[in-house]
């Protein structure tokens, strides 16, 4: 059965767990609703923040639920975050669901499944879980349930197809900022030179991000990540002694504030390196400022060297023309091209940032074509204006092609086939992550945990199988999934 022709704009309703910051999906909402018609809601992970003021000021209905599950705890009360959920959404009867964020992710695609949202997309904001243990294997369990993901960058793309999500179930879609804010001709330079009393031959580097916690190691973090920052600054402040070697009036300039306590902590402890390797007249760190886009206008190069990302920084410095050197991670290889709108360099390696860095300080007039060419390319294709109107014509194609929705006997259904899910990922977690596999990180032998985890194993994928993941030699899975309307 086929959704009849609407006669009222179509209920768009987004999901990210966070009340602060994510300003694109205030961005995304409203111009859903200003250039597209769609009547547009969001739900957050709590009412009072400053993403929540944000949509209550432009007049956009704010839901509140609980996305948290990092702990066993939380685990185990994901069954009921999922069915307040459900009841909200089945209150509202949205047309289109579409996640933000890993948690509100999963909590939210499995609600949305099991409420019978016509249209169910996970809008992917990084590549970051897909590169650790726990929450890969917790997407690859519940990535079925989404009518389409919308992957941000071909690297997050790719990850899914090897994961073996089918193709025609993946678009590309990038998280475009507003292009009227990000305009070259319309934004006077910062003069930063005055500003530090530097001189006019002074080479100025520029990196704005916040000063994220170094993070733990355990499973919930990709193997290149743990331990570090996952900006990381660091490689930066140790580029700069080979950088001075050949330009020793360069300056580098860090805009950005520490992210709660844990980027706080970093922040002082880069300040003490800057100290320890004698570079205190070399660097400064500007802390949080407003003007971000005069800032790029006085920048020579703008630099990104996370170690895990999606487009970064990279979009906003293109946008602002601004040579840009960016590591070879995530989706900024999307964004910057090497050689033709910036360069690119190898992660968690100093020597060849710095390489990168003077490979544009070398040539002014070169650097400055680059970020002409930068900017062309965002304009073509990275903008907030490209996001949102690939967004809507995702929303119409699938909305022509879902069925009616909320059909009571589908989420009975649903929810008696759900429950078996929910609980093969609390036992997965709890015995494997959160136990046994944490053991075997910390030096238990293989053998030792075999005979424990094979049966177990064993146990949970056969479970699986029997609620359509897998196929079977008795076709339950087509039959299933026909059952169940998504045939």
């Amino acid at each position: 059965m086929r959704k009849p022709v609407q006669a009222t704009a179509p209920k768009v309703c987004h999901i990210a767990a966070t009340t602060e910051g994510a300003k694109w999906v205030f961005e995304q909402l409203r111009d859903l609703r200003d250039r597209h018609g769609y009547e547009v809601a969001v739900i957050l992970n709590g009412l009072e923040g400053e993403l929540v003021d944000r949509f209550r000021a432009a007049g956009i209905t704010v839901f509140a639920s609980n996305f948290d599950f990092t702990s066993n705890a939380d685990l185990l009360s994901l069954p009921r975050k999922v069915v307040q959920l459900v009841r909200l959404l089945k209150r509202e009867r949205f047309d289109v669901v579409q996640t933000h964020l890993f948690h509100s992710m999963v909590i939210g695609r499995i609600a949305a499944w099991f409420s019978d949202v016509p249209v169910r997309l996970s809008m992917i904001a990084g590549p970051f879980h897909l590169e650790a243990d726990t929450p890969r294997w917790i997407d690859r369990y519940t990535q079925w349930l989404d009518t389409t993901i919308i992957a941000s960058c071909e690297f997050t793309r790719s990850l899914y197809q090897q994961m073996g999500v089918p193709p025609e179930r993946l678009s590309v879609i990038y998280y475009g900022p507003d292009e009227t804010r990000f305009n070259p001709d319309a934004v006077s330079p910062a003069d930063l030179r005055a500003e530090y009393g530097w001189g006019a031959e002074t080479r100025l580097i520029g990196m704005i991000a916040y000063f994220y916690p170094e993070l733990p190691v355990n499973r919930w973090i990709p193997r290149q990540v743990q331990g570090r920052s996952v900006k990381s600054q660091e490689d930066l402040v140790r580029a700069l002694p080979l950088i001075l070697e050949r330009y020793p009036q360069a300056k580098v300039l860090f805009v950005g504030s520490g992210w709660e306590q844990g980027g706080r902590e970093y922040l002082e402890k880069m300040q003490a390196l800057v100290l320890k390797l004698g570079l205190d007249q070399s660097v400064v760190f500007a802390g949080f400022r407003t003007d971000i886009s005069a800032v790029l206008r006085g920048l020579d190069v703008a630099v990104q060297c996370s170690l895990s990302e999606n487009l970064g920084g990279t979009i906003e410095s293109l946008l602002m023309a601004c040579p840009t050197v960016a590591t070879r991670v995530g989706g900024m290889v999307d964004s910057v091209v090497d050689g033709q709108t910036g360069v690119l360099v190898e992660p968690a390696n100093p020597r060849s940032l710095a390489e990168g860095v003077m490979r544009l300080l070398q040539d002014p007039e070169a650097a400055r074509a680059i970020g002409i060419a930068g900017r062309q390319r965002m304009l073509a294709g990275f903008t907030l204006r490209h996001t949102v109107e690939r967004l809507a014509e995702l929303y119409a194609s699938k909305i022509a092609q879902a069925p009616a929705g909320y059909r009571p006997l589908v989420t009975v259904y649903r929810l008696m086939l759900g429950g078996a899910l929910c609980l093969i990922i609390v036992l997965r977690y709890c015995l494997f992550d959160a136990y046994l596999l944490r053991k075997w990180d910390l030096g238990l032998r293989p053998w030792q945990l075999k005979a424990w985890i094979q049966p177990l194993r064993t146990l949970l994928y056969r479970v699986y199988a029997f609620i359509g993941r897998h196929p079977t030699n008795f076709g339950i899975r087509r039959r299933l999934r026909k059952w169940l309307g998504r045939a």
